[in-house]
């Protein structure tokens, strides 16, 4: 039903938060007006029957223009009517209730100075608001006990299902700022860990991580801003801790120093791990006791009104390693300590201990259990997405100042910027900005010239060029790669093998069966099986390429060798499409004829690591040239393809004259491999490539 929008005809109506419409229309107390703001109406039989009554802060908060009349809309200044009209309807369902809100206070006249008690405003505006509805950044009028208005807007709202909107009651948190020089409030804030909810999130220069904030304030905050006897009926304990997991430079460190902006609660302490450990006996466990020290004294006095103390452990992994695993037992000491403070006998229930960490596989288990650091948020890569967030950020700069040229496209760079981290994507834009400035050197003296913002301009040349210059760790090392690629002939055998990885890798690509594909390319010594899988791993496209091969493995025991294989594996699982090779497998599990002897670890470590499903797509390529070895093991099951490359056959060395004049020279004797014919070549460097 709509309604023409009207002014109130009785001024004493519009220090009341209600709107009136008439009594015929038989609606509920609660209404929803356009479908998204709630509102207490009251029936008033002076209301035209066509007719909303509304005071100005409610058409103003609502963008609502008074009709000439009730019957007829004046749209002449290209107003459309619903500028003019409000649709309204009964609220039939359950009312959201408002557990903590925020009002900014100015005074209608600003002619004298005024002074309130804090307390007593909050107590006169739950009274006289009980049970009324309030909607974020609504603007309205309270009276106070000595008849002084004062113009309230609600600036920040937290309900219980996060709706924008819902109703005060008498257990409703409210806290109070001044929103004028005229304008006092007595007596001290309550501490309280609400929300700055309408922060942007790249004003604070944090892009991409979104997702992982709004889970840590869901789960860990936002059960703290209700009042302590509704969570005691619920029979829910406080999140203590939250663990921030993921690769380095995504992000995690700017969370810790960020937090603090986006609560309202004591300023976080920030310690990084080593700065707990302490060469003297017992200083380790003394400096944690001194942290949760202030948390301790705030309990005891104030109990369950006790502020929330939130403790930032950065590279939590150097003092809370597995125990046991260390030789010293200081480590072992520090995570008893901190066990004991978190969840003692007895532990704090003002605390939230947030941890930062590359590797929480180091992590002590016991820590990691609910009611210790049970909150698990892993801060991974970011994706396309993301990476425009956190160009915008770095470049915001740039824009401003009209140094930054049109053609540039953000989206375009954060496609070409897969697997790159934010501290890679800043490191991207300095060196771009480098470039630029490098253009307005004097090229005499070396110095710096005067130049005007139309000299300096930022480039998609220059960030091509910054790409090249950075490269992601969790990416393609073209130095793996560069002996593979100089001499390249085509032959049918090889051919039909990347032809084949290419239908197996577009397939995993596209499916969501598995997650997981693998290819096992065997034959004689010499036949092209690494060549072969390098280039089967390039043309992929995929944003992450490693290549495990015997050389990186030299001078390493049992232990270090499965370890080597677990992380390259486990960075890969990061990223969202991976490629692994696995070069010369016999001689990656130390395999010898005589005997024979290898490395059971490693070899099973290997039979693992090619069936494993993640989340995330990945292609494993192995090489070997000992099939029957890799059969009697048991790891050719675990590859879900195999392909063979033979010797050269004699169609394959005529192919190979037509490719390259110089074969000719060599007598071709029916048993050669591709390595032995190439070291043969006089002229090896001529090819279709």
């Amino acid at each position: 039903m709509k309604l023409a929008v009207q002014q109130l005809n009785n001024l004493s109506l519009a220090l009341i938060n209600k709107v009136y419409v008439h009594p015929s229309h038989g609606l509920s107390a609660y209404v929803l007006l356009d479908k998204k703001y709630l509102f207490l109406q009251q029936d008033n039989i002076e209301v035209g029957t066509n007719q909303i009554w509304l005071n100005r802060s409610q058409r103003e908060f609502m963008s609502k223009m008074i009709g000439k009349d009730g019957s007829s809309m004046d749209i002449m200044l290209g107003k459309s009517i619903s500028d003019y009209s409000v649709e309204i309807e009964s609220y039939n369902g359950t009312i959201p209730i408002i557990s903590t809100i925020k009002l900014i206070v100015t005074l209608h006249n600003k002619k004298n100075k005024k002074s309130f008690g804090r307390d007593d405003i909050v107590q006169h505006f739950k009274k006289i608001h009980n049970n009324f509805p309030f909607n974020k950044n609504q603007q309205f009028a309270c009276v106070t006990k000595d008849e002084v208005t004062l113009k309230m807007e609600v600036m920040e709202l937290l309900v219980e299902n996060g709706m924008n909107y819902g109703i005060l009651t008498d257990k409703t948190n409210v806290f109070l700022e001044s929103g004028c020089p005229e304008l006092d409030f007595e007596g001290k804030t309550e501490e309280n860990p609400f929300l700055k909810m309408h922060l942007n999130f790249e004003d604070l220069g944090i892009g991409g991580l979104k997702k992982e904030f709004h889970t840590m304030f869901r789960r860990a905050f936002v059960q703290r801003t209700f009042d302590p006897e509704i969570i005691k009926k619920t029979g829910i304990d406080h999140v203590k801790g939250i663990i921030l997991f993921g690769p380095p430079g995504t992000g995690k460190t700017l969370i810790a120093r960020q937090i603090g902006t986006l609560l309202n609660a004591k300023p976080p302490k920030i310690v990084n791990g080593p700065e707990i450990l302490n060469k003297y006996i017992g200083e380790s466990e003394k400096n944690i006791r001194e942290l949760f020290a202030e948390a301790e004294k705030d309990q005891k006095t104030k109990k369950e009104r006790s502020p929330l103390h939130i403790i930032i452990f950065d590279e939590i992994d150097a003092i809370c390693k597995s125990r046991g695993s260390t030789t010293t037992g200081v480590g072992d000491q520090v995570v008893n300590q901190l066990l004991t403070k978190m969840d003692g006998v007895e532990s704090l229930n003002n605390i939230l201990v947030i941890g930062m960490t590359n590797r929480l596989d180091l992590i002590d288990s016991a820590l990691l259990r609910p009611g210790r650091f049970e909150l698990h948020i892993e801060v991974p890569l970011p994706d396309e997405e993301a990476r425009t967030e956190i160009f915008n950020i770095h470049t915001a700069g740039l824009v401003k100042s009209e140094y930054l040229e049109d053609k540039v496209k953000l989206k375009d760079l954060a496609a070409l910027s897969k697997n790159y981290t934010g501290a890679e994507i800043t490191a991207v834009v300095k060196s771009a900005v480098s470039y630029a400035l490098e253009r307005n050197v004097n090229e005499k003296d070396g110095n710096g010239k005067f130049v005007g913002n139309d000299n300096i301009l930022v480039t998609m040349e220059d960030f091509n060029l910054a790409l090249n210059d950075v490269k992601p760790a969790f990416g393609i090392d073209e130095n793996d790669f560069s002996t593979y690629k100089k001499v390249y002939y085509e032959i049918p055998m090889v051919i039909n093998s990347l032809e084949n990885g290419k239908k197996i890798t577009e397939k995993l690509i596209k499916t969501n069966l598995y997650n997981t594909s693998s290819i096992l390319l065997h034959g004689p010594v010499g036949t092209g099986k690494t060549t072969v899988a390098v280039r089967l791993a390039l043309n992929s496209n995929f944003p992450f390429i490693k290549i495990i091969s015997p050389k990186n493995l030299v001078g390493l025991n049992d232990y270090e060798r499965v370890n080597y294989i677990k992380n390259i594996f486990m960075d890969a699982y990061k990223s969202e499409l991976s490629c692994i090779i696995l070069d010369e497998i016999e001689s990656l599990v130390d395999y010898v004829a005589i005997g024979p002897r290898f490395s059971n670890s490693v070899l099973q470590a290997i039979k693992i690591f090619v069936k494993r499903q993640e989340r995330n797509k990945m292609l494993v390529l192995g090489t070997t040239s000992n099939i029957n070895f890799l059969k009697n093991a048991d790891i050719t099951d675990s590859f879900t393809n195999s392909m063979q490359l033979d010797n050269l056959s004699y169609t394959d060395y005529e192919i190979l004259c037509r490719q390259n004049n110089s074969f000719e020279k060599i007598e071709f004797n029916g048993n050669i491999s591709m390595r032995d014919i190439l070291m043969m070549l006089e002229n090896p460097i001529e090819s279709n490539e």
